[in-house]
């Protein structure tokens, strides 16, 4: 259970309890709680702009989290490959240690012009994923993840939050 616990994040919306962060996504991802969609066909009228509101708000934010995980993969090869084995706390040192190593070499490159930054070139060697190695409490993970019932709650409750929030007044914050 100790290993577990590493993994699991709590935080409440609407009442309701979740226990594992979430990613946005777009449509070609599958179904799983711990993957955010925009609503394929939102309802017309007067609720449907509650649903659209959260469409516009997940893309907006999933392309400024896609562009910058594209740098970083980039630059750090490490984050291309596989993940199985490692704990979601190596996972996060490793991704932090990343956003750290790009930050002090765009520091570097304002303070010093003769610095060479390598922004737009593909340094990555090429990957091979791993095998065979071990994935603690897989299937009980699978199973939570795979789960439509919390994947649409999570959305539902999200959606509902962000127009109580901030939808309603058309994203003023006060």
């Amino acid at each position: 259970m100790a290993d577990l616990q590493i993994l699991m994040v709590n935080f409440t919306i609407n009442g309701n309890h979740y226990t594992h962060g979430y990613y946005l996504a777009d449509g070609i991802y599958p179904k799983w709680s711990t993957l955010v969609q925009c609503y394929r066909q939102p309802p017309a009228g007067e609720m449907g702009r509650s649903y659209s509101y959260f469409n516009s708000k997940q893309i907006e934010l999933r392309k400024d989290v896609e562009l910058a995980f594209g740098i970083l993969k980039r630059k750090f090869a490490i984050i291309c490959g596989t993940y199985h084995g490692l704990s979601a706390r190596e996972m996060h040192k490793t991704m932090l240690t990343c956003i750290i190593m790009h930050n002090m070499v765009i520091q570097e490159t304002r303070r010093n012009k003769d610095w060479n930054n390598h922004q737009d070139e593909d340094l990555r060697p090429e990957i091979l994923p791993a095998r065979g190695l071990p994935a603690r409490k897989y299937a009980q993970m699978t199973s939570h993840i795979k789960s439509g019932t919390l994947y649409n709650r999570l959305r539902e409750d999200l959606r509902a939050n962000m127009w109580t929030g901030f939808g309603r007044d058309g994203g003023r914050i006060e």
